[in-house]
């Protein structure tokens, strides 16, 4: 059956397809901006009919005569647990046997062994991945498996298996850093095309479709990240030898002036280039927030959801107030421009009102989250976190009184994208990407710029939205409710339109 025109349906488009997708970034700790568009592609891909294969560098070989000794069936269900643990925890992790955990030497003696380890495997690298040295973990195959019903992974009910390539990342980083480019090249025989969800400096062989995502040029623009410049340099040079996707305009403009060596003339909202850029598009990626469905089954009558995280406890005394703080959900970095914040907040001197600041996010070692710890020492209105769960999230979005992202640049901005979804008001710098926000639907209203020069006009501008606010708590439940109805119409708009453009990229 086909619908109009002859068009199968969208479940549908892709159907008989087989997509491979890197898992760089849901291999790491923390699920943020690139992890998000990784899910929200997987996603997409299935449910236009796709069959959607993750490829990772987690992969697991058995050692040890007893192991190898073991039926097949026994050694395929250890490797993919080995490799679904690594995935739910962000590292991989090594085996290590009894006696480490109980005499200090030998836990020495393994730690030493592991890094001479580590230093033969950069000698002696892989170059090349042959399609027969993959291994392949088909989830159907995996009876009452407990990891797929882990929060963090709720990704793999939409991947059909995953496709363990050991070292394989860690390659094309090795390969990147080097002065002759020569691209990491993996055999993807029996697939009809390989999307990367953040620049490699890879190829793959035997596959007709290769599309490399950018999200941004932000190490080249901004000293203080931790890529190298010529590493990045090397992976964004390899996207000039595949289709491309951007996340967003301003990515695209940057890439095409910087990277591409000439200059390009857009139209803003209907990506309209001239003919001598091939293959590209910009695809804005869905807002992250993921609601039950049973709140919006009705959308005449959206179900309030009622906040349920340790945070927003009632009488708790550390904790947070309904619509009685603002939010920060970001990495912290010293591009996210947390200490800017931080200093704002304070001046605002809302704290003595009950009003509070609230940070998600790890800190790390650094100088940079040493200084935000100083400062927030001073200010017992303000709330590290640390990073948090997908349920926590969704309750901090709801109840706050705004978000607050003051990054000095960004390759998009999802955390502005998904307030604006809510209908809640959002203060962020005024970088490119948030401008591009600000000009998408109605969100004009709800997205405030700023530059960060003055942290004073920040405090002025968080006064002003908590004495618009301050009626908030008295409609908690109505003001959920809307902002529920408000994102659900809104993600559904963009989710549409990012399918549209991914299946056209494909097709």
């Amino acid at each position: 059956m086909t619908l109009a025109g002859n068009q199968p349906p969208e479940s549908e488009i892709l159907k008989g397809k087989k997509v491979v997708v890197t898992a760089y970034d849901l291999e790491q700790t923390e699920h943020r901006g690139i992890a998000v568009y990784s899910k929200a592609l997987i996603r997409n891909l299935r449910e236009a009919g796709a069959e959607v294969w993750l490829l990772t560098e987690f992969d697991a070989p058995l050692r040890g005569k007893g192991l190898k000794g073991l039926p097949e069936s026994t050694r395929s269900i250890i490797h993919s647990t080995k490799v679904l643990e690594s995935l739910s925890q962000g590292a991989f992790s090594r085996a290590s046997h009894w006696l480490e955990s109980k005499i200090a030497l030998i836990r020495k003696i393994a730690n030493l062994y592991r890094q001479i380890e580590d230093a033969f495997e950069f000698t002696r690298r892989p170059r090349y991945f042959a399609r027969h040295k993959i291994h392949k973990i088909r989830l159907d195959q995996l009876f009452d498996n407990p990891y797929l019903r882990q929060d963090r992974l709720d990704y793999l009910q939409y991947v059909e298996g995953l496709l363990c390539a050991r070292k394989l990342f860690f390659s094309t980083q090795i390969a990147a850093l080097m002065k002759k480019q020569k691209p990491v090249k993996i055999e993807l025989n029996g697939f009809d095309a390989f999307i990367t969800c953040c620049p490699l400096n890879i190829k793959p062989v035997n596959v007709d479709i290769f599309i490399q995502t950018v999200h941004d040029i932000i190490p080249l623009e901004y000293a203080l990240t931790h890529d190298n410049t010529l590493g990045f340099s090397h992976r964004l040079q390899a996207c000039l030898f595949s289709r491309r996707i951007f996340v967003s305009e301003s990515t695209a403009l940057k890439f095409n002036d910087r990277i591409n060596g000439y200059q390009i003339h857009r139209r803003r909202n209907n990506n309209q280039v001239n003919n001598s850029v091939a293959y590209e598009k910009v695809l804005v990626q869905p807002p992250s927030l993921s609601f039950p469905g049973w709140l919006t089954e009705d959308p005449e009558r959206v179900t309030d959801l009622t906040p349920v995280s340790h945070l927003l406890r009632p009488n708790q005394k550390k904790g947070l107030q309904p619509f009685s703080y603002f939010l920060f959900n970001s990495s912290v970095e010293a591009r996210k421009n947390l200490l800017f914040l931080v200093k704002a907040y304070a001046e605002s001197n809302l704290g003595s009102k009950g009003i509070r600041l609230c940070v998600t996010g790890r800190l790390k070692k650094d100088s940079y989250s040493k200084a935000v710890k100083e400062v927030v020492k001073h200010e017992p209105g303000i709330l590290l976190t640390g990073y948090i769960s997908e349920s926590t999230k969704l309750d901090l979005y709801l109840n706050a009184m705004a978000l607050l992202s003051p990054s000095l640049v960004e390759g998009f901005g999802i955390p502005v994208l998904d307030s604006a979804c809510l209908g809640m008001t959002a203060i962020a710098s005024n970088c490119d990407s948030h401008r591009e926000i600000q000009s998408m639907h109605d969100f004009e209203k709800y997205v405030v710029l700023i530059n960060t020069l003055e942290s004073r006009e920040w405090a002025f501008a968080m006064q002003s939205v908590a004495g618009i606010s301050k009626d908030m708590l008295s409609s908690a439940v109505s003001e959920r409710q809307l902002r529920l109805s408000r994102y659900e119409n809104k993600s559904r708009l963009l989710k549409q339109q990012f399918k549209t453009e991914l299946i056209e990229m494909l097709n």
